[in-house]
């Protein structure tokens, strides 16, 4: 592709992703929330039973209903970022901020399908520690350009890091069907 097309596609999406209001993104957070419960290839009764009876759980672990509304909140955040990004002509880490964002989604589109239809604790586990680094990394980067930016990232930051020590509980005290594991720690 020619360099001439890709800034013109690059204004596109920065002419698109600047008209943007805050419920159009709140439109799209729902629509992509929604998918990424799908993502799991299973119901969401089953899901909470996955979670609540037939794994050990973390004492401090939420209940499983508060998954849905903070991943809702997280994905605002994020998608709100992804449109700043893409609205800002000159942001000097615009690339890499594009690429850990795209390593965020798929983590994202993913972890349930890991987690929940193939019962893999441990991936789970290192699924989170994986979009925790990644959510730090976004922020702390973007940080170096712009304050406001980088405060879309706190809250899958904070969630993540707080969710990886549920992660870790649940990898220790249950076996992973998927890598054929007994639990480390009874």
């Amino acid at each position: 592709m020619s360099t001439n097309r890709l800034e013109r596609i690059d204004n596109k999406v920065q002419q698109v992703s600047s008209k943007l209001n805050w419920w159009q993104i709140g439109l799209i957070t729902v629509g992509v929330s929604f998918l990424g419960g799908l993502s799991a290839i299973m119901s969401k009764k089953k899901q909470r039973k996955l979670y609540t009876e037939d794994l050990k759980q973390a004492p401090w672990a939420p209940p499983s209903w508060l998954f849905g509304p903070a991943w809702t909140f997280n994905n605002f955040f994020l998608i709100n970022a992804l449109r700043l990004i893409l609205k800002k002509d000159k942001l000097e880490n615009k690339k890499q901020l594009v690429y850990l964002q795209a390593a965020i989604w798929v983590v994202y589109f993913t972890f349930g399908y890991v987690y929940f239809k193939k019962k893999s604790p441990v991936l789970a586990a290192i699924w989170t520690k994986v979009d925790s680094g990644l959510a730090l990394a976004s922020m702390i980067l973007a940080a170096k350009n712009d304050k406001k930016l980088s405060l879309n990232y706190l809250p899958l930051s904070i969630w993540t890091l707080f969710a990886s020590s549920i992660a870790d509980y649940q990898a220790l005290k249950n076996p992973d069907k998927l890598l054929g594991t007994e639990p480390t720690l009874s």
